[in-house]
């Protein structure tokens, strides 16, 4: 691509675009920009200063990173009570959506010791919420099946074992992916970790990220809150706070809830295992194709993730060896 005899990025095309479509078709004219954040995938987002107030533009090329499902998902949620951004402007067609301002405090940079009790109790009430008012809606998500968690598992496989047979691959992961299809489905945020949380000035948790949500095991996005890739939490609160997510499950009447806790500690650790080997394969991809070596510094405490549960399930010892070939940039 040229301009004035120059080369530039897509990603300047689509500032362009962005600039230019926030001047001529919204109400939102004669703003600032200033980049808020990117993470993972194509998607990025910048803080819009307009009249005295401020507003987070997020640029989601449709052809990478569609944003339909954000929508939809979005207005499910927040018809429900849940606390995800309004959507104040939206081109669907080019990608681009005026969302409100949750501010700059993460879940991951508020917590601290005095605080910590108290976030992740609000943190965990909502995955219950999502899991007792989002009912009806969970009809309409994709379903975490097994050939969703095949594909997830792949990423491990491409990144990690490349010299690894489908056949010894296969072998190695058909009990796993049999375990957690077992496990009941509700509705599932798919990344509920703490840099998609974000504390609102009012105090509030604000939920962001929700697009890829799906109807998964209820104990999914539990793991993806204490066992979070980017931050150390103790093995016995860890339990601790499974089997207080648990009782309240059974208070709220959820009878998919009412087994023995340590069938419910199974179903936390299953799913852990799977989210991690991904997450592992995806910080690899991200290091060796992307160029994006910054989320290297996560795999040591999620390997240590992995080998602490794989040591309690004798059953899953083909995967223990497997983690021990593993080929992990660094």
């Amino acid at each position: 691509l040229a301009h004035n005899g120059d080369v530039i990025s897509v990603v300047d095309e689509r500032r362009s675009l962005l600039a230019s479509w926030l001047e001529n078709s919204t109400p939102f004219q004669n703003g600032k920009l200033s980049v808020a954040s990117a993470d993972a995938s194509f998607r990025r987002y910048f803080r819009l200063h307009h009249a005295s107030n401020t507003y987070i533009v997020m640029d989601a090329p449709p052809e990478l990173e569609p944003s339909d499902d954000f929508v939809k998902i979005g207005s499910w949620m927040r018809i429900n009570g849940i606390h995800v951004p309004e959507i104040l402007a939206q081109d669907l067609k080019l990608g681009l959506l005026v969302l409100s301002d949750f501010g700059d405090v993460h879940f991951q940079d508020a917590l601290n010791k005095d605080n910590k009790s108290e976030l992740y109790h609000m943190a965990i009430d909502e995955i219950i919420k999502f899991q007792k008012f989002l009912v009806i809606e969970e009809e309409k998500l994709p379903i975490f099946d097994t050939s969703w968690q095949w594909k997830e598992l792949e990423i491990f496989w491409e990144w990690c074992l490349p010299n690894l047979s489908e056949a010894e691959f296969r072998q190695s992961f058909e009990i796993l992916v049999k375990l957690i299809d077992e496990i009941p489905k509700a509705f599932m945020h798919r990344d509920f970790h703490c840099r998609n949380l974000l504390v609102c000035p009012d105090g509030n948790l604000g939920i962001i990220d929700f697009q890829g949500a799906m109807h998964g095991p209820i104990t999914y996005d539990l793991v993806s809150l204490l066992r979070d890739c980017y931050i150390d939490n103790e093995e016995n609160w860890i339990e601790k706070k499974v089997g207080n997510f648990q009782q309240s499950l059974v208070s709220e009447k959820f009878s998919y809830a009412t087994v023995e806790s340590d069938e419910f500690i199974r179903w936390f650790d299953w799913v852990g295992l799977q989210r991690h080997l991904k997450c592992v394969g995806i910080f690899n991809r991200l290091n060796i194709r992307d160029g994006k070596p910054e989320y290297m510094s996560e795999i040591p405490r999620v390997l240590n993730y992995l080998s602490t549960i794989l040591k309690r399930y004798p059953e899953l010892k083909g995967i223990s060896h497997l983690l021990k070939d593993a080929n992990i940039s660094n």
